[in-house]
């Protein structure tokens, strides 16, 4: 979480940035269609320095936790596009599929050919049917409404530009306008996701795969976003937040789905997909930080945080970003290595937000901590600030809230309190963890491999259920691998 000194440069509230960058996607009988043999070497699409596509880009990468390198996984997936790309409506058009560092369910893709998957995405689909129709919905995207896609991103970006630095800088803009901010950055419309859809069903049977992967990976999407709710997990950072609602989606692609052959019809290779990803991390990369429902720990730098009740909490590798469930209140924890000389007090004094002066300053100790804390009272919005000394590292946490009472106050310094150190036990519980392959037994259960591979897990069975597809009370095939997760 360490950045560069401070300033005035700090924004409101950018966990809403997972909603308002470039949202991304997801979500007649014919043979399958022999590949189109094209002359020439491939060509790959490209980032001008300096352009819309490369900024983009960019903020991609810095809000999903940057990209993921897995050879394996490229591998799989570069021989699928490459499929699904030579039997497509524009064979000349190449991709690159990037992967982001992110355990968040969501995928993306720019006009110029750039495709990206979270690690939650991939390790969401069971088989190469069901990635390759996220693949295929994406390159609808870029195949079919490239034109209009690319006047789509420039106008969404620039006006994502003017809401960062006209409301999001300014706590003084009416809530109004940041609530409307929330559904003008949708990244396609209702009627282009389901044409990109009908257009990606078509492509993976043409291109040789199941048809109803398609259904199976919009059913496991749902599945997903409902957990992820009941976890109290950000609803911005989910895939369903910028797209039309899954049951429509599902039956428009089982009806598609339909005309291409009866589920097992295509290739759906499962063993190889689970082969690709095992051993891949699953969750948050905890040198971001882990987030757990309003609880945030870093194993690497040993804090960690609880944020106030009602609060969704994202970790992104420059801070860890909260907002409240009606939008009125927002958090920011980060770090910078500051002048040791100075007191946390003066530096408090030094480093106005917003240009509010932090007043009411006062020195004290948290959890054996040094720690001082200010209070920045606008016209419409207060800022209760505290800085932390850890070390040579001072932490920042800023609370916002439009029209601070005292006790919302009193509720920010409660959570405040909560800033701790962790000990070497607690960072080593919170270490990376993986996916694994497990082969189950004659007659094992569900919930007995689940006890016996993942008792350590949060919400083990659910997570179980969801990576796998498997209702809860279904017997498991014995002799059929299985995703857990494990240290």
């Amino acid at each position: 979480m360490r950045g560069k000194a401070w300033g005035r440069q700090w924004r409101w509230a950018t966990v809403l940035a997972m909603a308002l960058t470039l949202g991304g996607c997801f979500t007649e009988t014919l043979p399958v269609a022999p590949p189109r043999r094209m002359p020439g070497p491939p060509k790959g699409p490209v980032l001008e320095p300096g352009s819309t596509l490369e900024r983009e880009h960019k903020r991609l990468l810095a809000t999903f936790g940057g990209e993921y390198q897995n050879s394996k996984i490229q591998k799989q997936l570069h021989a699928i596009t490459e499929r699904l790309r030579l039997v497509s409506d524009r064979p000349n058009e190449y991709y690159r599929v990037v992967l982001l560092n992110s355990g968040t369910v969501n995928a993306f893709a720019l006009p110029n050919g750039y495709i990206y998957l979270t690690r939650g995405l991939l390790a969401l689909a069971n088989d190469t049917s069901e990635i390759a129709s996220v693949l295929a919905h994406e390159i609808a995207h870029v195949t079919y409404r490239h034109a209009m896609a690319r006047a789509e991103l420039e106008s969404r970006s620039q006006l994502v530009a003017r809401v960062m630095t006209e409301v999001l800088e300014q706590p003084n803009a009416s809530l109004e306008a940041r609530e409307q901010s929330r559904f003008t950055f949708a990244s396609f419309s209702r009627q282009q996701e389901l044409d990109a859809d009908e257009v990606g069903v078509r492509a993976i049977a043409k291109a040789g795969f199941e048809a109803q992967g398609a259904v199976r990976f919009l059913m496991a999407l749902d599945r997903s976003s409902q957990l992820r709710q009941q976890a109290g997990a950000n609803p911005n950072a989910d895939m369903l937040a910028t797209h039309p609602g899954t049951s429509d989606r599902v039956s428009q692609a089982t009806l598609l789905a339909r005309q291409y052959g009866a589920p097992g019809v295509g290739e759906a290779e499962r063993t190889k997909w689970l082969a690709a990803i095992e051993g891949m991390p699953f969750g948050e990369d905890p040198s971001l930080g882990v987030v757990q429902g309003r609880r945030y720990l870093n194993p690497r730098l040993k804090v960690a945080l609880d944020a106030p009740e009602g609060f969704a909490l994202d970790a992104s590798a420059s801070a860890l970003l909260g907002v409240s469930g009606d939008q009125r209140e927002a958090l920011r924890l980060d770090s910078s290595r500051m002048d040791a000389s100075k007191t946390l007090g003066q530096l408090l004094a030094q480093n106005p937000i917003e240009g509010l002066t932090i007043a009411q300053i006062e020195e004290k100790p948290i959890n054996g901590i040094e720690a001082a804390t200010g209070l920045a009272r606008g016209k419409d919005w207060s800022f209760r600030v505290v800085l932390l000394r850890v070390g040579d590292t001072v932490y920042r946490l800023i609370f916002a809230a439009q029209g601070l009472t005292e006790a919302q106050d009193q509720r920010f310094l409660a959570a405040a309190g909560t800033f701790r150190r962790l000990s070497e036990e607690d960072a080593k519980a919170h270490g990376p963890m993986r996916l694994r392959l497990v082969t189950a037994t004659g007659g094992q259960s569900t919930a007995d491999l689940v006890a016996a591979q993942m008792a350590n897990v949060p919400s083990a069975l659910e997570t179980f259920t969801l990576l796998n597809a498997v209702p809860p009370g279904e017997p498991l095939r014995a002799g059929a691998s299985y995703k857990v997760v494990k240290p």
